[in-house]
Protein backbone atom coordinates (compact mmCIF):
# COMPACT_ATOMS: atom_id res chain seq x y z
CA UNK A 1 0.00 0.00 0.00
CA UNK A 2 2.83 2.70 0.59
CA UNK A 3 4.40 1.47 -2.64
CA UNK A 4 0.68 2.70 -4.36
CA UNK A 5 0.65 5.92 -2.74
CA UNK A 6 4.13 6.79 -3.36
CA UNK A 7 3.53 6.27 -7.27
CA UNK A 8 0.27 8.03 -6.94
CA UNK A 9 2.17 10.81 -5.69
CA UNK A 10 4.68 10.47 -8.01
CA UNK A 11 2.18 10.58 -10.69
CA UNK A 12 0.23 13.48 -9.06
CA UNK A 13 4.11 15.60 -9.03
CA UNK A 14 4.74 14.48 -12.50
CA UNK A 15 1.09 15.79 -13.60
CA UNK A 16 1.67 18.93 -11.97
CA UNK A 17 5.20 20.06 -13.80
CA UNK A 18 3.65 19.22 -17.31
CA UNK A 19 0.88 21.54 -16.64
CA UNK A 20 3.32 24.10 -15.34
CA UNK A 21 5.64 23.43 -18.39
CA UNK A 22 2.81 23.27 -21.01
CA UNK A 23 1.44 26.95 -19.30
CA UNK A 24 5.02 28.06 -20.04
CA UNK A 25 5.34 27.15 -23.31
CA UNK A 26 2.03 28.80 -24.47
CA UNK A 27 3.40 31.89 -22.28
CA UNK A 28 0.70 31.67 -19.45
CA UNK A 29 2.13 31.07 -15.76
CA UNK A 30 -0.29 28.86 -13.82
CA UNK A 31 -0.77 31.94 -11.08
CA UNK A 32 -0.93 34.56 -14.21
CA UNK A 33 -4.21 35.83 -13.12
CA UNK A 34 -2.39 38.14 -10.37
CA UNK A 35 0.28 39.31 -12.69
CA UNK A 36 -2.78 41.72 -13.98
CA UNK A 37 -2.18 45.36 -12.81
CA UNK A 38 -4.95 46.68 -10.43
CA UNK A 39 -5.38 50.81 -11.31
CA UNK A 40 -4.60 53.49 -8.74
CA UNK A 41 -7.86 55.52 -7.55
CA UNK A 42 -5.84 57.96 -9.36
CA UNK A 43 -6.40 60.08 -13.08
CA UNK A 44 -4.34 62.53 -14.37
CA UNK A 45 -5.73 64.74 -17.05
CA UNK A 46 -2.95 66.90 -19.08
CA UNK A 47 -3.86 69.43 -21.78
CA UNK A 48 -1.42 70.87 -24.05
CA UNK A 49 -2.09 74.39 -24.95
CA UNK A 50 -0.63 77.21 -27.53
CA UNK A 51 0.17 80.29 -25.50
CA UNK A 52 1.65 82.62 -28.75
CA UNK A 53 -1.70 85.01 -28.14
CA UNK A 54 -1.62 84.91 -24.74
CA UNK A 55 -0.39 88.38 -23.18
CA UNK A 56 0.08 87.15 -19.71
CA UNK A 57 3.80 86.06 -18.72
CA UNK A 58 2.46 84.76 -15.54
CA UNK A 59 3.64 81.13 -15.63
CA UNK A 60 7.33 82.62 -15.91
CA UNK A 61 6.76 84.56 -13.24
CA UNK A 62 4.93 82.51 -10.83
CA UNK A 63 7.96 79.67 -11.69
CA UNK A 64 10.03 81.60 -10.37
CA UNK A 65 8.51 82.31 -6.92
CA UNK A 66 7.42 78.98 -5.88
CA UNK A 67 3.94 78.30 -8.09
CA UNK A 68 2.11 80.85 -5.38
CA UNK A 69 -0.01 82.38 -7.84
CA UNK A 70 -1.15 79.01 -9.70
CA UNK A 71 -2.30 77.46 -6.18
CA UNK A 72 -4.25 81.02 -5.28
CA UNK A 73 -5.87 80.52 -8.66
CA UNK A 74 -6.67 77.12 -8.74
CA UNK A 75 -8.14 77.60 -4.71
CA UNK A 76 -10.17 80.77 -6.18
CA UNK A 77 -11.18 78.92 -8.94
CA UNK A 78 -13.22 76.29 -7.08
CA UNK A 79 -14.58 79.06 -4.78
CA UNK A 80 -15.68 80.54 -7.74
CA UNK A 81 -17.95 77.92 -9.39
CA UNK A 82 -18.66 76.19 -6.34
CA UNK A 83 -17.89 73.04 -7.87
CA UNK A 84 -15.39 71.82 -5.10
CA UNK A 85 -14.35 72.84 -1.49
CA UNK A 86 -11.07 74.95 -1.92
CA UNK A 87 -9.36 73.59 0.57
CA UNK A 88 -9.03 70.52 -1.41
CA UNK A 89 -7.25 71.93 -4.10
CA UNK A 90 -3.86 72.88 -4.66
CA UNK A 91 -1.92 73.87 -7.35
CA UNK A 92 2.08 74.51 -8.54
CA UNK A 93 4.03 75.25 -11.58
CA UNK A 94 6.97 74.31 -13.04
CA UNK A 95 9.36 75.59 -15.64
CA UNK A 96 11.51 73.39 -18.25
CA UNK A 97 13.06 74.03 -21.78
CA UNK A 98 12.23 72.64 -25.02
CA UNK A 99 8.91 72.41 -27.08
CA UNK A 100 6.83 70.75 -24.30
CA UNK A 101 5.01 67.76 -25.23
CA UNK A 102 2.32 65.98 -22.69
CA UNK A 103 5.02 63.07 -22.50
CA UNK A 104 7.53 65.65 -21.23
CA UNK A 105 5.03 66.98 -19.22
CA UNK A 106 4.11 63.89 -17.41
CA UNK A 107 8.24 63.23 -16.63
CA UNK A 108 8.10 65.91 -14.48
CA UNK A 109 7.27 65.44 -10.49
CA UNK A 110 4.51 67.40 -8.97
CA UNK A 111 5.28 69.63 -5.93
CA UNK A 112 5.03 67.56 -2.76
CA UNK A 113 1.25 68.54 -1.85
CA UNK A 114 2.16 68.58 2.03
CA UNK A 115 4.63 71.57 0.87
CA UNK A 116 1.40 73.45 -0.36
CA UNK A 117 -0.65 73.22 2.97
CA UNK A 118 -2.78 69.85 2.32
CA UNK A 119 -1.50 66.25 2.68
CA UNK A 120 -4.21 64.71 0.72
CA UNK A 121 -6.20 66.81 -1.99
CA UNK A 122 -8.72 66.31 -3.81
CA UNK A 123 -7.19 67.63 -6.81
CA UNK A 124 -3.71 69.06 -7.43
CA UNK A 125 -2.91 71.10 -10.81
CA UNK A 126 0.17 71.37 -11.82
CA UNK A 127 1.18 73.89 -14.64
CA UNK A 128 4.25 73.24 -16.85
CA UNK A 129 5.58 75.70 -18.90
CA UNK A 130 7.88 76.11 -21.81
CA UNK A 131 11.08 78.21 -20.67
CA UNK A 132 12.34 78.73 -24.85
CA UNK A 133 8.70 78.47 -26.66
CA UNK A 134 4.70 79.81 -26.13
CA UNK A 135 3.79 76.30 -24.53
CA UNK A 136 1.87 75.10 -21.38
CA UNK A 137 0.39 71.90 -20.21
CA UNK A 138 -1.84 71.90 -17.29
CA UNK A 139 -1.25 68.38 -15.17
CA UNK A 140 -5.44 67.68 -13.20
CA UNK A 141 -4.16 64.46 -10.44
CA UNK A 142 -7.12 63.47 -9.50
CA UNK A 143 -8.40 61.38 -6.21
CA UNK A 144 -11.06 59.67 -7.70
CA UNK A 145 -12.45 59.21 -4.27
CA UNK A 146 -13.27 62.57 -3.94
CA UNK A 147 -13.73 64.14 -7.18
CA UNK A 148 -14.55 63.15 -10.44
CA UNK A 149 -12.29 64.12 -13.53
CA UNK A 150 -15.10 66.14 -15.20
CA UNK A 151 -15.20 68.69 -12.61
CA UNK A 152 -11.62 68.61 -11.72
CA UNK A 153 -10.85 69.61 -15.90
CA UNK A 154 -13.55 72.48 -15.06
CA UNK A 155 -11.97 74.09 -12.31
CA UNK A 156 -8.57 73.55 -14.20
CA UNK A 157 -10.25 75.84 -17.09
CA UNK A 158 -11.50 77.93 -14.80
CA UNK A 159 -8.48 78.38 -13.33
CA UNK A 160 -6.73 79.43 -16.68
CA UNK A 161 -9.17 82.18 -16.92
CA UNK A 162 -7.57 83.78 -13.58
CA UNK A 163 -4.72 82.99 -14.50
CA UNK A 164 -4.87 84.96 -17.71
CA UNK A 165 -6.58 87.92 -15.97
CA UNK A 166 -4.69 87.98 -12.82
CA UNK A 167 -5.00 85.94 -9.52
CA UNK A 168 -6.70 89.43 -8.13
CA UNK A 169 -9.43 89.15 -11.54
CA UNK A 170 -11.72 86.71 -9.78
CA UNK A 171 -13.78 86.39 -13.07
CA UNK A 172 -14.87 83.23 -14.37
CA UNK A 173 -17.24 82.53 -17.04
CA UNK A 174 -20.55 80.86 -16.08
CA UNK A 175 -19.90 77.62 -14.72
CA UNK A 176 -23.97 77.15 -14.88
CA UNK A 177 -23.81 76.21 -18.70
CA UNK A 178 -22.45 72.75 -18.75
CA UNK A 179 -25.02 70.03 -19.48
CA UNK A 180 -25.85 67.14 -16.82
CA UNK A 181 -26.94 63.61 -18.10
CA UNK A 182 -30.78 62.89 -16.59
CA UNK A 183 -31.11 60.79 -13.50
CA UNK A 184 -31.58 56.86 -13.55
CA UNK A 185 -34.18 54.92 -11.78
CA UNK A 186 -32.71 51.50 -11.29
CA UNK A 187 -34.88 48.22 -11.40
CA UNK A 188 -35.05 44.54 -12.08
CA UNK A 189 -34.13 45.39 -15.82
CA UNK A 190 -30.38 46.62 -14.18
CA UNK A 191 -29.82 43.99 -11.97
CA UNK A 192 -30.54 41.74 -14.55
CA UNK A 193 -27.62 43.28 -16.76
CA UNK A 194 -25.17 42.82 -13.73
CA UNK A 195 -25.93 39.11 -13.11
CA UNK A 196 -25.35 38.51 -16.65
CA UNK A 197 -22.51 40.52 -16.48
CA UNK A 198 -21.02 38.74 -14.13
CA UNK A 199 -21.80 35.59 -15.11
CA UNK A 200 -20.06 35.64 -18.19
CA UNK A 201 -16.62 37.66 -16.72
CA UNK A 202 -16.36 34.74 -14.32
CA UNK A 203 -17.02 32.19 -17.15
CA UNK A 204 -14.34 33.69 -19.27
CA UNK A 205 -11.94 33.27 -16.87
CA UNK A 206 -12.26 29.72 -15.85
CA UNK A 207 -12.83 28.82 -19.78
CA UNK A 208 -9.17 30.83 -19.78
CA UNK A 209 -7.59 29.66 -16.89
CA UNK A 210 -8.65 25.86 -16.10
CA UNK A 211 -9.35 25.09 -19.76
CA UNK A 212 -7.11 27.47 -21.95
CA UNK A 213 -9.74 28.14 -24.16
CA UNK A 214 -9.28 30.99 -26.95
CA UNK A 215 -6.77 31.97 -28.72
CA UNK A 216 -3.58 33.34 -26.50
CA UNK A 217 -2.78 36.25 -28.91
CA UNK A 218 -6.14 37.99 -28.44
CA UNK A 219 -7.00 40.14 -31.79
CA UNK A 220 -3.48 39.31 -33.59
CA UNK A 221 -4.56 38.30 -36.44
CA UNK A 222 -7.82 40.43 -37.08
CA UNK A 223 -5.66 43.78 -36.96
CA UNK A 224 -2.58 41.72 -38.98
CA UNK A 225 -0.39 42.17 -36.01
CA UNK A 226 3.40 40.56 -36.30
CA UNK A 227 3.81 37.20 -35.00
CA UNK A 228 3.68 36.30 -31.66
CA UNK A 229 2.69 39.93 -30.83
CA UNK A 230 -0.84 39.41 -28.51
CA UNK A 231 -3.40 41.83 -28.65
CA UNK A 232 -5.03 41.47 -25.75
CA UNK A 233 -9.01 41.35 -26.25
CA UNK A 234 -10.08 38.02 -24.31
CA UNK A 235 -9.66 36.89 -21.19
CA UNK A 236 -7.30 33.98 -22.33
CA UNK A 237 -5.20 36.60 -24.28
CA UNK A 238 -4.68 39.45 -21.20
CA UNK A 239 -3.25 36.81 -19.15
CA UNK A 240 -0.86 35.78 -21.58
CA UNK A 241 -0.16 39.38 -21.98
CA UNK A 242 0.55 39.89 -18.36
CA UNK A 243 2.60 36.71 -18.23
CA UNK A 244 5.29 38.12 -20.34
CA UNK A 245 8.60 39.04 -18.40
CA UNK A 246 8.16 42.41 -19.87
CA UNK A 247 4.23 43.47 -20.96
CA UNK A 248 4.48 46.77 -22.84
CA UNK A 249 3.56 49.83 -21.45
CA UNK A 250 -0.12 51.20 -21.93
CA UNK A 251 0.34 53.14 -25.61
CA UNK A 252 -1.90 56.43 -25.90
CA UNK A 253 -2.57 58.70 -29.31
CA UNK A 254 -3.82 61.88 -29.31
CA UNK A 255 -5.83 63.47 -31.87
CA UNK A 256 -6.81 66.99 -32.89
CA UNK A 257 -9.06 68.74 -34.52
CA UNK A 258 -7.58 71.41 -37.30
CA UNK A 259 -8.94 74.38 -36.45
CA UNK A 260 -11.93 75.44 -34.16
CA UNK A 261 -15.86 74.26 -34.91
CA UNK A 262 -14.15 72.13 -38.40
CA UNK A 263 -16.31 69.17 -39.66
CA UNK A 264 -15.80 66.62 -41.68
CA UNK A 265 -17.84 65.41 -44.56
CA UNK A 266 -18.70 61.14 -44.74
CA UNK A 267 -18.98 59.36 -47.04
CA UNK A 268 -21.95 60.78 -48.50
CA UNK A 269 -20.31 64.07 -48.67
CA UNK A 270 -22.44 66.02 -45.36
CA UNK A 271 -20.87 67.30 -42.80
CA UNK A 272 -20.67 65.40 -39.51
CA UNK A 273 -20.12 66.71 -36.13
CA UNK A 274 -16.61 65.98 -34.76
CA UNK A 275 -18.13 63.89 -32.25
CA UNK A 276 -20.04 61.96 -34.20
CA UNK A 277 -17.13 61.05 -36.68
CA UNK A 278 -15.11 60.54 -33.33
CA UNK A 279 -17.93 57.95 -32.37
CA UNK A 280 -18.06 56.33 -35.64
CA UNK A 281 -14.41 55.60 -36.21
CA UNK A 282 -14.09 54.11 -32.37
CA UNK A 283 -17.15 51.97 -33.47
CA UNK A 284 -14.93 50.79 -36.36
CA UNK A 285 -12.34 50.10 -34.13
CA UNK A 286 -14.36 47.97 -31.63
CA UNK A 287 -15.34 45.43 -34.32
CA UNK A 288 -11.49 45.56 -35.63
CA UNK A 289 -10.67 43.80 -32.86
CA UNK A 290 -13.18 41.89 -32.42
CA UNK A 291 -14.55 43.61 -29.28
CA UNK A 292 -17.97 42.65 -27.95
CA UNK A 293 -19.41 45.94 -27.19
CA UNK A 294 -18.98 49.76 -25.71
CA UNK A 295 -19.03 50.40 -21.83
CA UNK A 296 -19.47 53.92 -20.66
CA UNK A 297 -19.69 56.06 -16.91
CA UNK A 298 -22.17 58.01 -17.44
CA UNK A 299 -21.67 60.89 -14.79
CA UNK A 300 -24.11 61.71 -12.45
CA UNK A 301 -21.36 64.16 -9.72
CA UNK A 302 -19.85 62.66 -7.92
CA UNK A 303 -20.84 59.20 -8.83
CA UNK A 304 -20.84 57.28 -12.07
CA UNK A 305 -23.54 55.19 -13.87
CA UNK A 306 -21.88 52.21 -15.22
CA UNK A 307 -23.44 51.15 -18.40
CA UNK A 308 -23.05 48.88 -21.85
CA UNK A 309 -24.46 49.47 -24.93
CA UNK A 310 -24.26 47.05 -28.17
CA UNK A 311 -22.74 50.07 -30.71
CA UNK A 312 -20.41 52.77 -29.70
CA UNK A 313 -23.02 55.20 -31.47
CA UNK A 314 -25.25 54.49 -29.66
CA UNK A 315 -23.93 56.97 -27.32
CA UNK A 316 -24.47 59.61 -29.99
CA UNK A 317 -25.47 63.10 -28.84
CA UNK A 318 -28.79 62.44 -30.91
CA UNK A 319 -29.50 59.76 -29.41
CA UNK A 320 -32.17 59.29 -26.55
CA UNK A 321 -30.63 58.84 -23.01
CA UNK A 322 -33.18 55.25 -22.71
CA UNK A 323 -30.78 53.76 -24.72
CA UNK A 324 -27.70 53.60 -22.87
CA UNK A 325 -29.68 53.86 -19.63
CA UNK A 326 -31.32 49.88 -20.67
CA UNK A 327 -27.29 48.55 -20.35
CA UNK A 328 -26.88 49.93 -17.12
CA UNK A 329 -25.82 47.83 -14.38
CA UNK A 330 -27.38 49.83 -11.48
CA UNK A 331 -27.79 53.40 -10.18
CA UNK A 332 -24.94 55.66 -9.39
CA UNK A 333 -21.92 54.57 -7.52
CA UNK A 334 -18.67 55.52 -7.13
CA UNK A 335 -15.83 54.53 -9.31
CA UNK A 336 -14.34 51.22 -9.13
CA UNK A 337 -11.57 50.28 -6.23
CA UNK A 338 -9.47 47.98 -5.98
CA UNK A 339 -11.83 44.97 -4.73
CA UNK A 340 -13.83 45.43 -7.95
CA UNK A 341 -10.84 45.57 -10.55
CA UNK A 342 -8.99 42.06 -10.30
CA UNK A 343 -12.62 41.11 -12.04
CA UNK A 344 -13.25 44.07 -13.83
CA UNK A 345 -10.12 43.73 -15.83
CA UNK A 346 -11.32 41.21 -17.35
CA UNK A 347 -14.46 42.35 -18.13
CA UNK A 348 -13.15 45.13 -19.60
CA UNK A 349 -10.26 43.57 -21.59
CA UNK A 350 -13.68 42.31 -24.17
CA UNK A 351 -15.29 45.98 -24.46
CA UNK A 352 -14.19 49.55 -25.74
CA UNK A 353 -14.95 52.48 -23.35
CA UNK A 354 -15.55 55.83 -24.50
CA UNK A 355 -15.44 58.92 -22.24
CA UNK A 356 -16.92 62.19 -23.45
CA UNK A 357 -15.91 64.90 -21.35
CA UNK A 358 -18.19 68.01 -22.99
CA UNK A 359 -17.78 71.06 -24.20
CA UNK A 360 -16.51 74.04 -22.28
CA UNK A 361 -16.16 77.29 -23.69
CA UNK A 362 -14.32 80.14 -21.46
CA UNK A 363 -12.60 82.97 -22.06
CA UNK A 364 -9.05 82.56 -22.09
CA UNK A 365 -7.01 83.30 -25.21
CA UNK A 366 -5.02 79.97 -24.72
CA UNK A 367 -5.21 77.65 -27.31
CA UNK A 368 -5.66 73.63 -26.46
CA UNK A 369 -3.67 71.12 -28.72
CA UNK A 370 -3.96 68.40 -27.28
CA UNK A 371 -5.75 66.08 -24.57
CA UNK A 372 -5.07 63.27 -22.34
CA UNK A 373 -6.83 61.10 -19.56
CA UNK A 374 -5.00 58.71 -17.77
CA UNK A 375 -5.93 56.35 -15.32
CA UNK A 376 -2.82 55.36 -13.45
CA UNK A 377 -1.76 52.09 -13.41
CA UNK A 378 -4.73 50.90 -16.01
CA UNK A 379 -3.84 47.71 -17.87
CA UNK A 380 -2.92 48.03 -21.91
CA UNK A 381 -5.72 45.35 -21.92
CA UNK A 382 -8.36 48.18 -21.17
CA UNK A 383 -9.25 49.80 -24.68
CA UNK A 384 -10.59 53.04 -24.59
CA UNK A 385 -10.66 56.45 -26.33
CA UNK A 386 -12.10 59.64 -25.58
CA UNK A 387 -12.46 63.32 -26.47
CA UNK A 388 -13.44 67.01 -25.34
CA UNK A 389 -14.25 70.01 -26.81
CA UNK A 390 -12.37 73.16 -25.27
CA UNK A 391 -13.44 76.59 -27.48
CA UNK A 392 -14.60 74.79 -29.81
CA UNK A 393 -11.52 72.76 -30.41
CA UNK A 394 -12.17 68.65 -30.64
CA UNK A 395 -9.34 66.84 -28.86
CA UNK A 396 -9.07 63.08 -29.01
CA UNK A 397 -7.28 59.90 -27.32
CA UNK A 398 -7.51 56.31 -28.06
CA UNK A 399 -5.58 54.08 -25.57
CA UNK A 400 -4.62 50.72 -25.49
CA UNK A 401 -1.61 48.05 -27.24
CA UNK A 402 0.64 49.88 -29.77
CA UNK A 403 -0.29 47.58 -32.48
CA UNK A 404 -3.68 47.40 -31.20
CA UNK A 405 -4.09 51.30 -31.64
CA UNK A 406 -2.35 51.48 -34.67
CA UNK A 407 -5.00 50.28 -36.36
CA UNK A 408 -7.18 52.46 -35.97
CA UNK A 409 -4.96 55.53 -36.64
CA UNK A 410 -5.79 56.48 -40.21
CA UNK A 411 -9.82 56.26 -39.44
CA UNK A 412 -9.28 58.26 -36.53
CA UNK A 413 -6.77 61.30 -38.57
CA UNK A 414 -9.60 61.17 -40.88
CA UNK A 415 -12.39 61.83 -38.49
CA UNK A 416 -10.90 63.91 -36.51
CA UNK A 417 -7.91 65.30 -37.62
CA UNK A 418 -4.12 65.16 -37.37
CA UNK A 419 -2.37 62.70 -34.64
CA UNK A 420 -0.60 65.03 -32.47
CA UNK A 421 1.20 62.67 -29.99
CA UNK A 422 2.09 58.99 -29.49
CA UNK A 423 3.14 58.10 -26.16
CA UNK A 424 2.81 55.72 -22.97
CA UNK A 425 1.05 55.81 -19.65
CA UNK A 426 2.61 58.17 -17.28
CA UNK A 427 4.33 56.62 -14.78
CA UNK A 428 3.07 57.14 -11.00
CA UNK A 429 6.67 56.73 -9.13
CA UNK A 430 7.87 59.42 -11.66
CA UNK A 431 4.72 61.92 -10.77
CA UNK A 432 4.98 61.24 -7.12
CA UNK A 433 8.23 60.35 -6.01
CA UNK A 434 7.70 57.91 -3.13
CA UNK A 435 3.86 58.43 -3.28
CA UNK A 436 1.57 55.15 -2.27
Amino acid sequence: RRRRRRRRRRRRARGRHAGAADAHQRGVEPNAMNTVPIPKRKLLLCVRFDLSETESAVGAIDARSGGVVHDECAKAAAGASNLLDPIGVVGSCVATAGELSIEDAQALPFVASATLGCADPAVEFSWAYSSTAPVAVMRVLVSLAKCDGVTALRIGLHAMELLEGGPNDGKISSPGGFAAPPPIRPGLRHALNFANMLRRTLSSIVAASAFKLGDPLGANKLIGAKEGVIVPTTARSTIAYWAQEKPAPTSFALYAAASPKSKKANEGGETVKPYRAFLSAIENWRVKLGLRACFVLVNQRPLVVPTEVRKVTDIADDRDFRVRYAGAFGGPEAPPGDDVWPLNNFYMANVVFVNNYGRHARTFKAKATAFKWDWIGMGAHVWGGGCVEINGRFLAWVRGTREGIDACEDELAGAVGAKKEALTQARWDVIVPGGK
